[in-house]
């Protein structure tokens, strides 16, 4: 408990009672963290003071580790304590065998902690637009470093809907692309009324074991550290989907849908309402990039691509590449954005395709 202590006074220092995170605001959780075997904690010490710290989970299963939690002292700053511990700690998992790539998120109120990232070998992926932090927004940026020889064995995309063509081509430019993909026009879903009636169930251990029973395709219930919290089903029996959402923070994730995600499509508007009444200021999900007519209806009921995580998921030899796409229903805010030009494509793609979405020729809301 006196490390916990200590941890949480280094919190304090760095970030007064600002700091989003239970990682560095909830001893219980903390301790908990410490305590899993799925979990690396570095601390770092000068005359037995305590003036550093990061840690990275393990998914197991999914083969994926995951930073979070970099802190160091502000009389520390400037020694380079930062970028070693970002090092240390991601090229230990790579090395581990567990893991076939690490990923993690930095803010973008300033550029230094995505260029610590970026100078240990990391690759901007993309960035999660205004997402919703307590009672303020903040944008992250999103980081990936991948094992020797994983990004020479991903699996060729031949076509993918056109609005995802500024995303690629980012990811191309700083990663490369297995085989140049095909841009073909979105396929259209023309906005339709939908007649279903939406049941929320708020029961986790029932979610979670109804996720497990009913959603089996691997590549439809991948979502590496998240589990189904609610459950929202049509009145009529028609569908059904999987989601994590965190009131606290506004943020919702979908996860898997049955009798699958095509089915949901017609309604996706009515289940953003629907969620946002709960709470849900930020919706994401995250498809698999050779799903085009998933990924087309997403785009025709406003969500964005927002990142795009090459090998994310190992299937056999070969791994697959994956989009996180967005919808925000609070209007974009990108004041105080702070980001390295290696993200600069990915904000302004987003940015580009927000505005067409959501407002006319004269920058009015639609």
């Amino acid at each position: 408990m006196n490390d916990i202590e200590e941890l949480l006074g280094l919190y304090r220092r760095v970030y007064g009672a600002s700091y989003a995170l239970p990682l560095g605001t909830d001893p219980e959780v903390m301790a908990a963290e410490i305590a899993s075997d799925t979990t690396t904690w570095l601390v770092a010490r000068e005359s037995g003071h305590l003036v550093a710290s990061i840690m990275a989970t393990v998914d197991r299963a999914d083969r994926l580790g995951k930073l979070q939690g970099l802190v160091v002292d502000p009389a520390s700053r400037g020694s380079g304590l930062a970028h070693r511990a970002v090092g240390t700690l991601a090229d230990a998992l790579l090395s581990g065998g567990e893991v076939d790539s690490v990923y993690g998120t930095a803010r973008t109120t300033a550029t230094a902690p995505q260029r610590i990232c970026l100078r240990n070998g990391f690759h901007a992926l993309g960035i999660f637009p205004n997402l919703r932090k307590a009672a303020r927004q903040e944008t992250m940026a999103l980081l990936g470093k991948h094992r020797e020889g994983v990004l020479a064995r991903r699996r060729p995309v031949h076509k993918v809907p056109a609005s995802l063509g500024r995303l690629v081509a980012a990811v191309e430019q700083t990663i490369g692309m297995p085989a140049r993909p095909e841009l073909v026009p979105d396929s259209d879903y023309p906005p339709r009324e939908s007649t279903a009636a939406l049941e929320l169930i708020d029961a986790p251990g029932f979610v979670k074991r109804s996720f497990d029973r009913v959603v089996t395709d691997p590549a439809r219930r991948f979502y590496p550290f998240h589990e189904p919290t609610v459950l929202l089903a049509d009145a009529g029996g028609d569908f059904e989907v999987y989601a994590h959402l965190s009131r606290h923070d506004g943020y919702c994730t979908l996860l898997g849908a049955t009798p699958d995600p095509m089915a949901v499509a017609p309604h996706l508007d009515k289940l953003i309402d629907h969620l946002a009444g709960f709470g849900a200021f930020y919706v994401e999900t995250l498809v698999p990039l050779d799903r085009f007519e998933e990924l087309s209806a997403l785009l025709a009921h406003g969500f964005l691509p927002a990142a795009l995580y090459p090998a994310m998921r190992r299937d056999g030899e070969e791994f697959g590449d994956y989009v996180v796409l967005a919808r925000t229903v609070q209007p974009l805010d990108f004041r105080g954005l702070a980001i390295d030009e290696a993200f600069r494509p990915f904000a302004e793609q987003y940015i580009d395709l927000w505005t067409q979405r959501y407002l006319d020729t004269n920058g009015v809301f639609r």
